[in-house]
């Protein structure tokens, strides 16, 4: 149970390749500007959710997310830390 902290799009695959049904990713930066390229020839990844930053949404002007993705906030990332005890970082 592990949460997957998405910075780099070129990590992509390995991502992918490691997903567990019960880990959750949160797209950031570079990786949720291209998130809808990287998933346009890969099925939904076989995890729990995919989520990424509602203020990180704003700031870079994305006025809907697509693939599954969903919203959430600062408070809900607090929640994720504690509920997934493994973190790690694409970078």
């Amino acid at each position: 149970m592990a949460l997957h902290l998405f910075y780099n799009p070129a990590r992509h695959t390995a991502l992918l390749s490691t997903l567990k049904a019960d880990d959750v990713i949160i797209i950031v930066d570079e990786a949720l500007l291209q998130w809808s390229k990287l998933m346009a020839d890969t099925p939904h990844p076989q995890c729990a959710a995919v989520y990424a930053l509602s203020e990180e949404c704003q700031r870079r002007q994305l006025d809907s997310l697509t693939n599954g993705v969903s919203a959430i906030g600062f408070a809900d990332w607090i929640a994720l830390t504690i509920e997934h005890p493994q973190q790690v970082n694409w970078v």
